[in-house]
């Protein structure tokens, strides 16, 4: 092993420069972090290998892109260092975390994503911060697996999970966990947990983990249709093919693998008819169920809950499938990689069904 940390640089805010109201990735200000860091006064005596396997503002990405990062990431792998950081857009931050996380789960130290919310010339940025968290939790915890470091606030920089971050907040850019709690936080140069009965022990975290898919064989697909219920919404709207390759009333043909419904907070979607157009989720799941495609909700509660009638009668009549106490973000990247990795139906169940790392709490409730 390395006596030091190797960054990746793949864009984002922290990797961009204004100019005038226009805000663009930079092939140099990623370097710059580095020149910015080692004129902190708290800055730690540990040298930098560097990496760039592309520079993109995080709202362009693609499962492409995650793919390009494990194979950066596997060359050379993560061990020969005391950690990985990776620089990041905010806007897709959970996604690309939840990919990362299935595929070095098993990995033995630190790879941690790093984003800011203004670019780093602008003093509002909490970029720099966020790095030098990082570099404090890589050498101070050397937790193994995936992390993210963001400053909601001066002074203390969350740390969590990468399969337990949800999107930010749009006018505060602030993020969270699905549970309201990160795994801890990094003060003055140190790690210190947050107790909470959601989050993994650390013992859990150092133990050994094998990985469930080689990652230079991770795959994503993009037939994975995502669908937030909200009051309104029309089920008519979503027209698929009972045979892949042929159009039904002439629209769009293309069929996708699987969708991920969302559900409200309660774990609730609307069952009822309503006159003038198709509202009834479960009516919907049945039409997928008779073209084949797969329809998975989430996040689901845990199966001995109370339920309401609504939730129960979806579930209930096995058109659905539910992936419990998961987040959206990690559930979406978890179905693209089981359905872009995996051609049978045991090998997707087998994943889906368990935990890769961390993503399904445990705790009772």
């Amino acid at each position: 092993m390395q006596d030091a940390i190797r960054v990746v640089f793949t864009g984002g805010t922290i990797g961009s420069r204004k100019s005038g109201k226009v805000i663009d990735v930079d092939g140099a200000t990623a370097f710059d972090l580095l020149g910015r860091y080692r004129g902190l006064e708290r800055a730690r005596d540990i040298a930098f290998d560097t990496a760039q396997p592309y520079q993109a503002l995080s709202e362009n990405l693609n499962p492409a892109h995650w793919t390009a990062l494990i194979a950066c990431l596997l060359e050379p792998t993560p061990e020969q260092y005391r950690g990985v950081i990776v620089t990041h857009g905010s806007d897709t931050l959970p996604f690309t975390a939840a990919a990362l996380s299935y595929a070095f789960a098993h990995a033995g130290v630190p790879i941690v994503l790093v984003a800011g919310d203004y670019p780093l010339d602008d003093g509002r940025s909490n970029g720099l911060r966020n790095f030098a968290a990082a570099v404090d939790f890589i050498l101070d915890a050397a937790l193994p697996g995936v992390y993210v470091t963001w400053a909601n606030d001066p002074g203390d920089c969350a740390v969590y999970l990468g399969t337990r971050l949800t999107e930010a907040l749009p006018f505060t850019d602030r993020f969270d966990g699905p549970y309201g709690t990160p795994l801890g936080y990094v003060r003055e140069g140190r790690f210190e947990s947050a107790p909470h009965e959601v989050n993994p022990k650390l013992s859990e975290l150092r133990a050994e983990r094998l990985p469930v898919v080689p990652p230079e064989q991770v795959r994503f697909s993009t037939r994975i249709l995502f669908i937030r219920p909200y009051p309104g919404l029309d089920y008519g709207l979503y027209r698929f093919s009972a045979v892949e390759g042929e159009e039904e009333d002439g629209g769009d043909c293309r069929k996708p693998a699987a969708v991920l419904h969302g559900l409200y907070h309660s774990a609730t979607a609307n069952v009822q008819a309503a006159d003038g157009f198709r509202s009834s989720f479960e009516d919907f799941a049945a039409y997928c169920a008779a073209r084949g495609i797969d329809v998975y909700v989430a996040p689901v509660k845990a199966a001995d809950a109370d339920q309401y009638r609504s939730a129960a009668g979806f579930l209930g009549q096995g058109l659905v499938v539910g992936l419990p106490k998961i987040s959206v973000e990690a559930a979406l990247v978890k179905l693209m990689l089981a359905y872009g990795t995996f051609d049978s139906t045991m090998e997707r169940d087998r994943f889906l069904g368990g935990s890769v790392f961390f993503e399904h709490h445990e705790s009772e409730g």
